[in-house]
């Protein structure tokens, strides 16, 4: 038996996997941003920069049971694994694991009470 069209089967389906993944995430975010838009319009805060979110996501960990925060532990490091991933990787890492829980509209209530209105890019005014 030849190892190279297993091996070429293997790389496809390993492929097709990530891409998955990939799709998964986009949708999550996708639907983040839209119930952004939805709960929050005026508030502009898709605008909102890396840093900022993240600063939103930490308060939201904050009021999640143990095991909920250990499902968003286990999401960021399996997705962002290398240092060059970066915070942009750990929010989408956390709002797709939110999504995965059914979490999605409590995530977006948390950041909508957060944050006052954003003006621009990353311009954005904290409620705190």
């Amino acid at each position: 038996m030849r190892l190279g069209p297993l091996l070429i089967a293997a790389l496809f389906a390993a492929c097709a996997w990530s891409a998955q993944a990939q799709t998964a995430q986009e949708v999550a975010r996708d639907q983040f941003q839209a119930q952004l838009s939805e709960q929050c319009p005026e508030k502009q805060l898709q605008m909102l920069s890396v840093r900022q979110l993240r600063d939103g996501l930490d308060d939201y960990k904050e009021g999640l049971s143990q095991d909920q925060q250990t499902k968003l532990q286990q999401a960021e490091t399996a997705q962002c694994s290398s240092l060059d991933d970066g915070a942009a990787c750990v929010n989408m890492a956390d709002v797709g694991a939110a999504s995965d829980m059914g979490q999605l509209t409590d995530l977006t209530n948390s950041i909508c009470s957060d944050f006052l209105r954003c003006t621009d890019q990353g311009v954005c005014d904290y409620a705190r």
